[in-house]
């Protein structure tokens, strides 16, 4: 396997990244801000009637776009989606209310109505921007659902390495799609854990991107959270399938630009030549 590795600066060189035998929380020097208990939203109902049978079709499926947001920024928005079953059947015209985790609870930051697509987004200005930190976020539904995802404030400037998910930190570039049909294990390359855990040590912060449908945000979490790699924000396409070439060069261009213009971005890794 081939890793196509992009170095900006050498903070990221086989001298000062030395493999960690334990992955840390977070980068060193950003907070890192966790809530054990959902927030809720007792006394509510949904909107629509309808909307509850919905609810019935099956497990939720809500997904939420971890937030990346430079301390300057004047507008940290906060966006996902909300969907039940396998089929992913979008919960429409619905309220969700986003929480910020403070350390010792949950600190409202507004309420985001769902479009056609189950889609929401909240913008933050003012003094109800978050602080610096690595911290949960919850959005609580009236059902009594919700959805944990990330927000990264990180100081202007911050150092970040970027890295594609698969084929780059799973063994094999198709073994997410195949353990989907099949059941099957995914596994990791040797050391990639160590290696972005040594890099959080020294206060660079790894972005995790990928162009898997966002349908699957919690497993690919869960995925890293399991091998070991540092809690960081990770970003996915929204399409369930984004085809390798012009598509996917698009996505993670989208998602590479911005913290190429706010933040030092030391390295960025993929294993296709397209990644670079």
């Amino acid at each position: 396997m081939r890793w196509y590795l992009l170095l900006a600066l050498a903070a990221c060189s086989a001298e000062t990244v030395q493999l960690a035998p334990d992955a840390p929380a977070a980068a060193a020097g950003i907070p890192d801000i966790r809530c054990t208990d959902a927030a809720s939203l007792p006394g509510r109902e949904l909107r629509h009637t309808k909307n509850e049978l919905i609810v019935e079709m099956g497990e939720p499926r809500h997904r939420g776009v971890d937030l990346i947001a430079a301390e300057s920024d004047a507008t940290q928005t906060f966006a996902g989606a909300l969907a039940y079953s396998d089929a992913d059947k979008a919960l429409e015209d619905e309220d969700v209310e986003l929480f910020a985790c403070t350390g010792t609870g949950w600190r409202s930051l507004g309420t985001a109505r769902t479009d056609g697509d189950g889609r929401f987004s909240l913008a933050v200005t003012g003094d109800g921007r978050l602080p610096v930190g690595l911290r949960d976020v919850y959005g609580a539904v009236a059902d009594g659902t919700g959805v944990w995802f990330l927000a990264l404030v990180a100081p202007d400037g911050a150092r970040m390495i970027v890295s594609d998910v698969d084929g780059t930190l799973t063994s094999k570039e198709n073994e997410f799609p195949t353990s989907l049909a099949i059941g099957t294990h995914v596994g990791v390359q040797p050391g990639a854990p160590a290696m972005l855990a040594a890099a959080a040590a020294q206060g660079i912060t790894p972005i995790f991107v990928t162009a898997r449908g966002d349908l699957y945000t919690q497993a690919t979490r869960q995925w890293l959270a399991d091998k070991g790699f540092p809690r960081a924000p990770i970003h996915l396409a929204q399409p369930i399938v984004t085809l390798p070439g012009s598509a996917t060069v698009a996505f993670k261009r989208a998602v590479v630009t911005p913290l190429v213009e706010r933040f030092d971005v030391v390295a960025a890794i993929g294993n296709r030549a397209s990644d670079v």
